[in-house]
C-alpha cells in the first residue's frame, strides 16, 4: 500500500465529534444543517460530491458520541447507531464548518428525522470524508442527472466548473416549490422535472428525459438517483450513447423499498 492509499484509508475512517452550528429550511422538503468544530482542521476537501457518514441514534436512544469507533459503537448491538452517508454541500476551512442538505421524507428515516429536530449546540459524530468526484478536464459537454437527493452534489459540482464549461442538468424534484437557484460560472441549461404527486419510488421522469434528450456527441454524464433508475440510466448511456467508463459516473443514492433514508 502506498502512502497516498494509506492516507486516503485513514481519512475515510476518521471519526470527528462536531457541533451543530445552525439549521436552515432551504425548500419545503430540504433542510440544511451546518456542522463545525476544531476537529475539521485536518478535513481535506478534494473536489465536489464528497461524502461523509453520520452516526445517528436508534429510536429512543441517546446520540452516540465519541472520537473512535469503539466509543461510538459501545452500546449493545440492538442499540448501536445507524450510519448514513450524505454529500458535503460545502466546506469552509477558515470557519471550520461544513454543510449537509437533507431531504425531508414522509417516513421517519433516521437522517431526516434528526435534521428536522437538530438544534445549535447539539453534537454528532461524522466519519470520513470519502474521495470526491472531479469532472474530466475534457468534460464538454457535461450532463448532470439526479433527483433531489443528488441536488447537493450537483450544486457542488456546478460551483467548481469554469466559465467555458457547458452543462445540461436534469433534476427531478417533488414539485416546483423544490426548485433551487444554484449558481455557476459555467454555461448551464436546466431541465427541472416535477413529480407532482407521483411517489419518488414510482417515477420514470429521469429515464424518460434522458432517453428523449438531444445531447451533443460523446458527453460526460454524472448520475445520482435511486438504484434502479441509476441502472436504467447507465444502460442507456452505455448501449445507446456508447459511452465508456471514463465518460460515465453513476452512483445509487438510495433504494426503493429500503428501510430508513
Amino acid at each position: 500500500m502506498t502512502n497516498t492509499q494509506a492516507s486516503t484509508r485513514r481519512a475515510r475512517s476518521r471519526y470527528r465529534l462536531l457541533d451543530v452550528r445552525s439549521t436552515e429550511r432551504i425548500t419545503p422538503r430540504m433542510v440544511r444543517v451546518t456542522l463545525g468544530g476544531s476537529e475539521l482542521s485536518d478535513f481535506v476537501s478534494n473536489g465536489s460530491d464528497q461524502r461523509i457518514k453520520l452516526c445517528l441514534p436508534q429510536p429512543g436512544q441517546p446520540m452516540p458520541l465519541g472520537r473512535t469507533r469503539a466509543e461510538v459503537f459501545a452500546l449493545p448491538r440492538e442499540q448501536q447507531p445507524r450510519q448514513r452517508t450524505y454529500t458535503v454541500r460545502w466546506f469552509d476551512p477558515q470557519r471550520q464548518e461544513l454543510a449537509i442538505d437533507f431531504v425531508v421524507h414522509d417516513h421517519d428515516g433516521p437522517g431526516s428525522t434528526w435534521a428536522t429536530q437538530a438544534a445549535p449546540g447539539e453534537r454528532i459524530v461524522t466519519v470520513g470524508p470519502s474521495p470526491a468526484y472531479r469532472p474530466q478536464p475534457d468534460a464538454d459537454p457535461l450532463v448532470l442527472v439526479g433527483d433531489e437527493t443528488a441536488l447537493p452534489a450537483i450544486a457542488a459540482i456546478l460551483e467548481e466548473l469554469p466559465a467555458e464549461a457547458r452543462v445540461q442538468v436534469f433534476a427531478e424534484v417533488a414539485d416546483a416549490a423544490e426548485e433551487q437557484s444554484l449558481g455557476s460560472a459555467a454555461d448551464v441549461t436546466w431541465h427541472w422535472l416535477h413529480r407532482d404527486g407521483v411517489p419518488a419510488a414510482d417515477s420514470t421522469l429521469l429515464v424518460d428525459a434522458l432517453r428523449s434528450a438531444e445531447l451533443d456527441p460523446d458527453p460526460h454524464v454524472w448520475i445520482g438517483a435511486e438504484a434502479d433508475v441509476v441502472h436504467q440510466l447507465r444502460e442507456h448511456c452505455q448501449r445507446e450513447l456508447g459511452l465508456d467508463r471514463r465518460r460515465l459516473y453513476a452512483l445509487a443514492y438510495w433504494r426503493r423499498n429500503a428501510a430508513g433514508d
